[in-house]
């Protein structure tokens, strides 16, 4: 049943990258025109929906040449959309297992045209034929699909982009005899996933012979964070008309838009590098040539912050004695690095300890930190360490009677506190942390000082807490 599975992920690949070149035929808005064209490529995700394996991602990558701008009333001329898909080598093993030898079906692919004439957006369907394609013996392998858009006029001038949706195929992978396979023939609904760019194509649609807008000046980073970049350029000029703002674009798409000289393009990912051009257009619908490139690197990520109640309890081995512990840690964790920093605070708590091996004390305990907790957090294991300074303000036998203690009474050095999580954690969850720590020779606790020490100092003291996340963290 395993390789059955993974036969049907290869074949979605397969015809995902069909089906995505298919999507030239909606894509022909702006086969020809006036302006030069720019090389676009598109990356998307779906998750292609199998029998009895539920979802599975599969992802699409398209190229293609388009024009900047297209002429009202001209016939534009369809271009071609090329698009290239892998295959893992895990899954051409699976097809192989069930004696495939080949695969072949189609692919019924969904594109919004938005274009004047259809502001809310023309729904197409492309139907593409995925090409028979012959399985290796080993190995991963590449599909690549051709597709040519129809020709196209257009009677309104302004803005219009094409968007890619959703996918539908239906895969037959065969045998060396032609035959099907036990598979046999099926459908896949993919879905795409959200929050991704899929315009594959953004253009203009101009007035013949118009004077379009002069080409912007080269662009210049401002500023740039882990997730943004912020452009300026020079101005354009219009002697047939009126610049009305400019499109910032980013492989081949609009990315931002602004009625000024200077953008913000957001959404970028953290060390990442970008190259934007800049376009002006018009209130005639005419649009510029590109301006000169520019080329920019995000910042890394920031860490992320994660707050934690605390709850658990510690034990003191010198004395045999327990206390419990509540208190909160505020974390921040590198995404690239998986360096912890972050700030401990444990609640003061009263330890029942052991005098002499039976009579009861209790001491009233207090912590201070000595600097910040620092630690790692990697492959779902975090560790972390924190200088504490534990401090003795009262002794009391039978929790009544005053034995020692006071403002001054405190363990002679810090303790490193160090704590390591219990199986998996994740920093969105929270998880549970266990550890130790030696706590030294106390000092200033009165006459008795000598007998109160060996209560609570010595190694081999242990910590077990339970981290919550806070609400809203």
């Amino acid at each position: 049943m395993r390789s059955r599975n993974r036969a049907r992920t290869a074949g979605a690949a397969l015809a995902v990258a069909v089906a995505a070149s298919g999507l030239a035929g909606a894509a022909g808005v702006a086969g020809a025109g006036p302006a030069a064209a720019q090389q676009v490529t598109l990356g998307l995700d779906y998750h292609c929906t199998f029998p009895l394996l539920g979802p599975e991602p599969v992802h699409v990558d398209l190229t293609a040449t388009v024009p900047d701008a297209v002429e009202v009333g001209e016939q534009m001329h369809g271009f071609v959309v090329d698009s290239v898909s892998t295959v893992n080598a895990e899954s051409a093993r699976a097809l192989g297992a069930l004696y495939s030898v080949t695969l072949e079906g189609d692919a019924l692919a969904d594109a919004t045209l938005v274009v004047p004439e259809e502001p809310d957006g023309l729904p197409v369907q492309v139907d593409s034929t995925l090409d028979k394609t012959t399985l290796p013996a080993s190995g991963e392998f590449k599909v690549h699909g051709t597709g040519t858009s129809p020709d196209l006029v257009f009677t309104q001038a302004g803005s219009g982009k094409v968007t890619v949706g959703n996918l539908l195929l239906t895969l037959t992978p065969r045998t060396d005899d032609g035959g099907p396979t036990g598979l046999g023939t099926f459908q896949s609904e993919c879905t795409q996933d959200p929050g991704q760019n899929n315009v594959l194509a953004a253009f203009q649609i101009v007035l013949p012979g118009a004077q379009g807008p002069s080409k912007p000046g080269t662009p210049t980073v401002t500023a740039h964070t882990s997730t943004s970049a912020t452009l300026s350029w020079g101005a354009s000029t219009d002697t047939g008309g009126k610049v009305t703002g400019y499109d910032v674009y980013g492989n081949g798409s609009v990315v931002a838009s602004s009625t000024g000289t200077t953008a913000t393009v957001p959404n970028l990912t953290p060390k990442t590098t970008y190259t934007f051009t800049v376009k002006a257009k018009d209130d005639k619908g005419n649009v510029s040539d590109p301006s000169d490139p520019v080329t920019v690197t995000t910042d890394a990520a920031g860490p992320a912050s994660h707050a934690y109640t605390l709850k658990g309890t510690t034990t003191i081995k010198a004395s045999n004695g327990t206390a419990p512990l509540t208190g909160v840690l505020n974390a921040q964790i590198a995404p690239d690095t998986g360096a912890v920093t972050g700030d401990l605070a444990l609640d003061p708590a009263d330890a029942s300890l052991q005098a002499l091996g039976f009579l009861p004390v209790t001491a009233h305990l207090t912590f201070a930190n000595q600097g910040p907790t620092t630690g790692t957090y990697a492959n779902g294991a975090l560790g972390t360490q924190t200088q504490v300074l534990v401090k003795a303000s009262s002794f009391s036998a039978f929790g009544i009677v005053p034995i020692g203690g006071g403002d001054q009474c405190q363990a002679s050095a810090p303790s490193a506190l160090k704590l390591a999580s219990a199986g998996t954690f994740d920093p969105a969850a929270g998880g549970e942390l266990k550890g130790g720590y030696d706590l030294a020779a106390l000092t200033g606790c009165g006459p008795i000082t000598g007998l109160l020490s060996p209560l609570v100092a010595g190694t081999g003291n242990t910590a077990d807490l339970a981290l919550t996340p806070k609400s809203g963290s």
